[in-house]
């Protein structure tokens, strides 16, 4: 029986139920008759793991495991459990690996996307998921995935570890939405394997508030690998922010471009980026853009080039800045209210017309980081 959104009946409130078709639509999520295979995970446990098409599998991580062997050798491999206490005690755990795993086989061409959702119902929970996903050689695909919480859940801690292996000659675009509770802890690992001739675009979302969420992304490029990643980040009072990205082009003629937009109303911002130019003909781009709106809070970005070979070529642009006083004043004098003039400079700030989002989450992008601006004040 196929799932859409509007099969799901908004519920208020906490628990499994809660996890209405507003809330999944509102982190992206489509029917499934749209998808080539949806997994949605709430808690400790899988709402569904289906595929519609053959050419892809997704499945518990833990049953995974036991069906494929060789996968026990791609687990960790890119993300060290030894680097971090937080990992640490994930790795040592005794429960069973809780996340996803996916595999789009050899030569696949998915004319529809991939989906996966996490969520989080119960308050005071503590959720660690470790997702591996495996694009064969030659594939094409297209992913949406997204991390939330009930609308009425404001405190818990969630860690995720991600690992993506993307084959020779692939490519991959994704977005991925993320919606924490305001006093939440959050902290997630990200590690991206690029073979030879391999093609990512991604595209990063997260708009409403968190206490705590440090981020640590990694990716390795092989040659002729071509990576381009857009970040969207918001942080109302009280939220605090660490991205940490380590990008490195390990193959002659690797190719990478990132771009974070940050914007802060009273929250606190720390991104960190560094590119390593390992191979000859190698290029990097960072684009480093801060826009403060009050001044409490703070926007820290510290963009650095490594170069290991004086064949690479590297560069990153970085700049903080507060709201135009001209452009506010114009908005005001055409008939806008203050804050309603301040949103409209923050979306075009943002850039999110230029993003690869769906229009309908534009929408709610925008209505996100609208209400943060409303609860912070």
């Amino acid at each position: 029986m196929t799932t859409t959104v509007s099969d799901l009946v908004p519920v208020s409130g906490l628990g499994r139920e809660s996890v209405s078709g507003d809330l999944l639509a509102g982190i992206g999520f489509v029917p499934e008759d749209r998808c080539a295979a949806t997994s949605i995970m709430v808690d400790h446990h899988f709402e569904k793991t289906v595929s519609h098409d053959g050419q892809v599998e997704v499945m518990p991580l833990a049953d995974a495991v036991v069906t494929y062997p060789w996968l026990q050798d791609l687990m960790f491999s890119l993300i060290d459990p030894d680097s971090d206490e937080t990992l640490r005690r994930a790795f040592e755990s005794t429960l069973r690996p809780l996340g996803t795993f996916t595999w789009v086989k050899p030569g696949a061409v998915l004319d529809k996307p991939l989906q996966s959702f996490s969520f989080m119902t119960v308050p005071q929970e503590r959720q660690f998921v470790h997702d591996v996903t495996v694009i064969g050689e030659g594939a094409v695909v297209d992913s949406l995935s997204g991390n939330g919480v009930t609308p009425a859940l404001t405190h818990g801690r969630h860690v995720s570890v991600s690992e993506t292996f993307v084959g020779k000659n692939a490519r991959i675009r994704s977005l991925d939405v993320e919606r924490w509770g305001r006093r939440m802890d959050v902290r997630s690992y990200t590690a991206t394997r690029l073979d030879e001739g391999a093609v990512s675009s991604s595209v990063s979302v997260a708009v409403s508030g968190v206490r705590n969420h440090v981020s640590t992304s990694r990716s390795e490029l092989a040659a002729g690998a071509k990576e381009s990643v857009h970040s969207v980040v918001f942080a109302p009072a009280g939220t605090h922010r660490e991205m940490i990205t380590w990008t490195d082009l390990r193959g002659e003629g690797a190719r990478s471009e990132q771009v974070a937009r940050m914007v802060s109303d009273g929250g606190e911002v720390l991104n960190e980026s560094t590119l390593i130019g390992s191979a000859a003909g190698v290029s990097g781009f960072l684009e480093c853009d801060g826009l403060m709106l009050s001044d409490r809070g703070y926007i820290d970005s510290v963009p650095a080039l490594k170069a290991r070979t004086d064949k690479a070529q590297l560069s990153h642009e970085a700049s903080v800045g507060m709201v135009d006083e001209a452009k506010l004043d114009y908005l005001m004098a055409v008939g806008l209210e203050a804050d309603a003039a301040r949103d409209l400079i923050v979306q075009g700030f943002l850039d999110l017309e230029d993003q690869s989002l769906p229009a309908s989450l534009k929408s709610t992008v925008e209505d996100l980081v609208s209400a943060a601006r409303a609860a912070e004040m």
